[in-house]
C-alpha cells in the first residue's frame, strides 16, 4: 500500500509531465516589438526572434536600474 509521501510524488510525477507536454504542443514563438518598448530604435532581428522586447542597451540600464534599487 502507497503511503503519502509515494502518493504526493505520483502526482508530482504527473503534474510535471503534464506540464511538459503542454509546453512541448505549444511550439509557437512568438515575436519580440518591433521597435524597442524604452527608446523606440528598431529591434534588431536576432533579439525580437527571442520575444524580447527591449534593445540591449535599455535592457542593459534597466538591470543596472534594477540592481541599484533592489532591496538587499
Amino acid at each position: 500500500m502507497a503511503d503519502e509521501a509515494d502518493i504526493a510524488a505520483d502526482y508530482m510525477d504527473r503534474a510535471i509531465a503534464l506540464e511538459l507536454h503542454k509546453r512541448q504542443q505549444n511550439t509557437v514563438i512568438k515575436l519580440g516589438a518591433k521597435f524597442c518598448k524604452d527608446c523606440g530604435d528598431d529591434m534588431p532581428h536576432a533579439r525580437r526572434q527571442m520575444g524580447f522586447q527591449l534593445c540591449k542597451e535599455c535592457a542593459e540600464e534597466a538591470e543596472r536600474r534594477k540592481a541599484l534599487f533592489a532591496d538587499d
